[in-house]
């Protein structure tokens, strides 16, 4: 009987120092139990299964999360949203429950628009508000140039498009000396540090919400697809040509921005409202980069009042 006890408590040390390490992957089906809900519906685009959640009547908001996160970081919002608007949101191709393309060079952001403009088609949705963040916010303002028709009004919410300092755990996974590495190891205390650092309160944080982060950070391919970010932000977003196109932009825009943003700085954030004629831009005292997952009702309300305006 001893044996057995010292041997179960040996599974369970190793299965936790797998996990802070960031070692393996969890079973899809058993963060499928956990994250997914009635509400979850899976859609076959090229051999992606993209998870999306398409709740509620009315106008269609598209919603597209940053790198890292999953369509959960809207759960707020679309709570609030989907008593008016026909509320749309996605699991972006290397996150949450989708995972990564067998070809993980076909993460390529250019690739991403094309991807959100299949799936949109495949739900039959040629017009709807287009909003995004950081990373979902480049695939936004690079989807509004290519398929502007299709786009009535634009919101980036703490939006990657300048050149300008990559944030700590980006620099630090994509670095050539790590990065081979960070494909396969994404320890738990890094995820759940970076959460705290996209929170400007970070006293808001949950562990649950902690524990969503880096459960579905273990979903088999997703670590190496954040890799792929990572690397990807570090040839793009250091270069100054990555926002030569955001002039050209002539979608109505709101800006959001939190002032207390660690990882893409409110002083580059005026560029937008310099480079976009039809644009307004709203600042958020004291929040990080996720606003509308930190202060929601807030934000959503005036994302409703840029909508109907």
């Amino acid at each position: 009987m001893k044996r057995i006890v010292h041997v179960f408590l040996l599974g369970i040390f190793l299965f936790q120092s797998c996990r802070f390490l960031g070692l393996g992957s969890d079973p899809f089906e058993e963060l499928k139990a956990k994250y997914a809900n009635s509400e979850s519906k899976f859609a076959p685009i090229g051999d992606l299964n993209i998870h999306y959640r398409d709740e509620g009547k009315g106008p269609v908001v598209v919603l597209l999360h940053g790198v890292s996160a999953s369509l959960h970081t809207w759960d707020a919002w679309a709570e609030t949203l989907k008593s008016h608007y026909r509320v749309i949101r996605i699991d972006l191709p290397g996150h949450g429950l989708t995972g990564p393309p067998k070809d993980i060079e076909k993460l390529n952001l250019e690739e991403g628009v094309e991807i959100v403009n299949r799936f949109l088609e495949s739900l039959k949705v040629d017009s709807f508000y287009l909003v995004g963040n950081s990373m979902g916010g480049y695939i936004s303002w690079n989807y509004s140039l290519k398929y502007p028709q299709k786009v009535k009004k634009m919101v980036l919410i703490d939006a990657a498009g300048y050149a300008q300092p990559l944030p700590f755990i980006i620099g630090l996974a994509s670095h050539p000396v790590v990065s081979p590495v960070a494909r396969h190891m994404l320890p738990s205390f890094l995820v759940e540090n970076s959460v705290m650092e996209v929170y400007g309160d970070p006293s808001k944080v949950t562990q649950a919400t902690k524990d969503k982060y880096v459960d579905l950070s273990r979903r088999e391919g997703n670590k190496e697809a954040y890799n792929y970010f990572f690397r990807f932000a570090r040839e793009k977003f250091t270069d100054p040509k990555i926002s030569e196109a955001i002039k050209q932009v002539r979608t109505p825009t709101l800006i959001m921005w939190g002032t207390n943003d660690r990882w893409l700085k409110l002083e580059y954030a005026q560029n937008w409202t310099k480079d976009i004629p039809n644009s307004k831009f709203i600042a958020y005292e004291g929040a990080g980069h996720i606003p509308m997952e930190e202060i929601p009702e807030q934000t959503s309300k005036d994302l409703v009042k840029f909508l109907e305006n």
